[in-house]
């Protein structure tokens, strides 16, 4: 049924987007081919595959907060957080690079943890709604962020309102950097301009902290208790109560390490992508808000966040590609990701409707 529901959503949307480039007075297949060509053929892939790595970080955060019944919708101010309390780190601690790096995740984990954690213990001890607090907590947060980044943290060097360059050891680094044995190895295997040969020296090493990521978000949920017990409350918080499990410890514990991966997402966009914190530029990645769609879509299954994270992205990069051929605004792919989330909330299977509508076999 959920995949019928699916299917059903994108033939519609399509439909729906088909009508809306006609009307515009656009051929809708050169927009398709623009779109699909370029996110996912050459270079266009390399980037909508990196993309994906912290839009499905973020999803398997929120998903693990969902899990337990917990609408996380702070993941912006924690993804922020993080990538400052991570670059704090990386900028000032002396020692060695993989050692820095190694402590600005964590401390990137620490930050977000913490601050999705105050939203858990205001429901737990106030009974404050989680989807509230952890909505208006994003405000201050991002705006603390950027005096920060404008004041304390500033570049005196540089006119943006930025931090200074992370150094280069500093750095997540590519699969395959230039010059390097697996950058030489996939040249001479499959050409320097293959697919493969872009991907390795496009891709830095964040992807596999997501793929870790992954496989303990599908352990933890699975096996340690915790996962049962928060998947129980979120199916039935009074039957919860009743087998003895305790719900308030459950739900911070769990709130917790969705907030610390959010975090640790911040500060991977940073080592990773932009080597230096830039007033706006995380939030303004887009990335928390393309998370909660896909985990919306997704219904907090560890699998299909990855395959949805990495077609919504697709859809991303390929209505920026759209904008720069045709003019067209790259909202565009906004508009595709949302009526696709709305057209499976509402689930028009013939089933369904028949139910709802009184029918009778």
């Amino acid at each position: 049924m959920r995949t019928l529901d699916t299917a059903l959503a994108v033939v519609l949307t399509a439909a729906v987007m088909t009508a809306l480039f006609s009307t515009a007075g656009r051929n809708p297949f050169a927009l398709y081919h623009s779109l699909f060509a370029g996110s996912l053929a050459g270079i266009g892939l390399v980037t909508t595959l990196q993309q994906t790595v912290p839009v499905v970080g973020l999803g398997l955060a929120l998903s693990f907060s969902f899990r337990a019944g917990q609408f996380n919708l702070g993941a912006a101010g924690q993804f922020v957080g993080g990538g400052v309390g991570g670059t704090a780190v990386a900028l000032t601690m002396p020692g060695p690079g993989w050692l820095v790096i190694g402590a600005s995740l964590l401390a990137a984990m620490v930050v977000g943890a913490a601050l999705s954690t105050i939203c858990a213990a205001l429901f737990t001890a106030l009974g404050a709604p989680v989807f509230a607090t952890s909505l208006l907590l994003n405000y201050p947060i991002i705006s603390t962020s950027s005096y920060l980044i404008k004041v304390t943290m500033k570049d005196p060097t540089s006119s943006m309102d930025a931090s200074r360059l992370i150094p280069t050891e500093r750095r997540i680094g590519v699969i395959g950097p230039p010059g390097g044995s697996v950058a030489h190895l996939f040249d001479s295997v499959f050409g320097q301009y293959s697919t493969a040969t872009l991907i390795v020296g496009g891709l830095n090493w964040s992807v596999l902290i997501v793929a870790v990521i992954w496989a303990l978000v599908v352990f933890i949920n699975a096996r340690l208790p915790i996962g049962f017990e928060t998947r129980l409350i979120g199916l039935s918080p009074d039957m919860a109560r009743s087998s003895g499990i305790r719900s308030d410890r459950a739900i911070l514990v769990n709130m917790a390490i969705g907030g610390a991966i959010t975090g640790l997402m911040g500060i991977v966009v940073v080592l990773g992508t932009h080597f230096r914190l830039i007033d706006g530029a995380l939030d303004g990645t887009g990335y928390p808000i393309t998370a909660l769609l896909v985990v919306l879509l997704a219904r907090n299954r560890a699998v299909a966040v990855v395959v949805v994270g990495f077609l919504f992205t697709a859809l991303g990069v390929g209505g920026e590609e759209i904008e720069r051929d045709y003019g067209l605004s790259s909202y565009v792919s906004t508009i595709v990701q949302a009526l696709v989330v709305f057209l499976v909330s509402i689930k028009l299977t013939p089933r369904v409707l028949a139910r709802r509508w009184g029918v009778r076999r």
